[in-house]
């Protein structure tokens, strides 16, 4: 303990100005803290108590040290309450990842709700395609993200997925675009540009071991046949669909809210791609108290939402 217990001690006896007082709170014997105080004037080479019939009194060496003690104890107390702050910080500082879709979805609610149950710790959203948020998942930038379940992930990662619903993803284009209002097959597509949002970047996909539904995805949309326009960035996706004849990628149905916002609507798809969306995490991070907490804000979020996000 920073501050003396014999100090400590003595802040008693000076504030009771009674001995046998002093005593009963600090839970010591009447002799003892007589003892300790005598032990504590020999060591400072001056009387800090006069005793009195009805007690003890403060001599002027005794108040300057009352003084002193009082002061060194305050500031003592308040390091460990300024400690203990930083402490629950760093214990409840959130950094996760997410989707652009899940995030207008409910990853925004439940980062709301965090801030308000922890008003003092630092949280960073990163926002971005699933395989960019894995490589900062496995660097330890990010605690957790949700996204996607990526299919041929490498199992030698040392990642668990947490299942957290199912969902459909569709084509969108603008409102008055010709494929509207009937039914669109994929070889409908091949006149159209594509709009490809958060797309996966060579440098990650050493990460997937086995590509081979990723290629089929994309080769049932004949990507390698059409100009594709690519962006990290939501609202230009959006610009780049509203101003041109271009179709928007695969992307979560349950968006077509948001999109209605912008004058972009989903297509009528003759078959919709059902994937599983979830929370990636480490491993060893799995029983963290942060990642707890945002696994059940978000499985509140996502069952309060239920059929939307279907």
């Amino acid at each position: 303990m920073i501050v003396d217990k014999i100090l400590r001690q003595f802040i008693e006896v000076a504030m009771f100005k009674n001995v046998s007082h002093a005593a009963n709170k600090l839970c010591l014997s009447q002799p003892t803290l007589t003892h300790n105080m005598k032990k504590l004037e020999e060591n400072l080479g001056v009387q800090l108590l006069e005793r009195t019939s009805s007690g003890v009194t403060t001599t002027q060496y005794g108040e300057l040290l009352l003084e002193q003690a009082q002061m060194m104890q305050r500031i003592y107390d308040n390091t460990l309450l300024k400690m203990a702050a930083i402490k629950a910080r760093q214990a409840q500082s959130l950094r996760m990842g997410s989707g652009h879709a899940w995030w207008y979805m409910f990853v925004r609610d439940c980062f709301n709700n965090y801030r308000e149950q922890h008003a003092t710790v630092n949280i960073h959203i990163d926002l971005g395609n699933h395989l960019r948020l894995m490589d900062l998942l496995l660097g330890g930038d990010i605690d957790l993200f949700i996204g996607h379940e990526i299919q041929g992930l490498n199992p030698k990662a040392g990642i668990t997925f947490l299942p957290l619903f199912a969902t459909a993803d569709t084509l969108f284009a603008r409102q008055d675009h010709p494929l509207q209002g009937r039914a669109v097959r994929p070889d409908d597509l091949l006149d159209y540009p594509c709009v490809e949002l958060t797309p996966d970047e060579t440098r990650y996909q050493h990460m997937v071991a086995d590509m081979q539904q990723k290629k089929l995805t994309r080769n049932r949309q004949h990507l390698a046949e059409r100009v594709i326009w690519s962006t990290n960035s939501m609202m230009s996706a959006i610009d780049m669909v509203n101003d041109s004849d271009a179709v928007m990628l695969t992307y979560p149905r349950c968006m077509a809210g948001y999109f209605a916002r912008y004058g972009i609507a989903p297509l009528n798809m003759e078959s919709h791609n059902v994937c599983t969306v979830g929370m990636y995490l480490i491993r060893e991070k799995a029983d963290a108290p942060q990642v707890q907490q945002m696994l059940a804000l978000m499985r509140q979020h996502i069952e309060r939402l239920g059929p939307q996000l279907q």
